[in-house]
């Protein structure tokens, strides 16, 4: 394919109180078309693959949050919508980047995107696995690692621990989940999810020794039942 000269990208127009408008004179987001700028030395022209759409965007392009509640910066009004990706490098002026390469980068919701190689991260195949790319922006990328070191180096679970898990059906939860029951071996891992459904999957198919349900009218009780005792580590999701 011929180098892009320009890109289409998705901009920030306006930080809803709301749901996000997509019409109408406060729309949240604009599609625009930009110059694509060539790379200069140690850079890379990236074309994005799949794009990470996470749930701290939304707290992002609030106009009220307290930047303290994030752990990266709020979203700036009209400039590209911020999200991790997985890229193809289409053109390379970094020594050790190879055109055709995939990489994780922070391109934002833009077709194609100039980049500081040292921003990037080489994607490598896991040797003896069959793992699908797009692992790397959930179960191999932020969530995975979010999971495994808080409950691996911050809460330091244990094979005689219980565990108790809030959004054990989210992306973070859900992976908590699995590593405390299958690779630590917690003695009980509890989950807390909203709705039977949430539940029953996170016990069926997570692992989970237990999910209480949030929603439920017995949730109290419930949960008093499933942590009878002492419970050592309780991973928050929902702060």
């Amino acid at each position: 394919m011929s180098i892009p000269t320009k890109t289409r990208q998705w901009i920030l127009s306006n930080k809803p109180s709301g749901l996000p408008s997509l019409s109408g004179p406060s729309q949240t987001f604009t599609l625009t078309t930009a110059p694509l700028d060539s790379p200069a030395s140690n850079q890379l022209l990236l074309q994005l693959l799949y794009l990470s759409n996470d749930p701290v965007q939304r707290g992002r392009i609030s106009p009220n949050i307290d930047p303290a509640r994030l752990y990266t910066t709020p979203a700036e009004l009209n400039s590209p919508m911020d999200a991790r990706g997985i890229c193809k490098i289409l053109q390379s002026r970094a020594d050790g980047w190879a055109e055709g390469e995939l990489v994780l980068a922070n391109p934002g919701w833009r077709e194609y995107a100039v980049m500081d190689a040292a921003k990037c991260q080489k994607i490598h195949s896991l040797e003896g696995m069959d793992v699908s790319v797009t692992q790397f922006l959930g179960a191999l990328g932020w969530t995975g690692l979010t999971a495994w070191f808080g409950i691996t180096e911050v809460a330091r679970a244990g094979k005689e621990d219980a565990v108790v898990v809030s959004g054990a059906a989210g992306a973070t939860g859900s992976m908590v989940v699995q590593i405390a029951k299958h690779i630590i071996g917690c003695k009980r891992v509890i989950g807390i999810a909203g709705g039977e459904e949430k539940c029953k999957w996170v016990k069926q198919h997570l692992g989970a020794d237990a999910c209480v349900d949030y929603k439920a009218s017995s949730f109290v009780e419930d949960l008093q039942k499933e942590t009878e005792g002492f419970v050592e580590v309780y991973f928050d999701n929902v702060g």
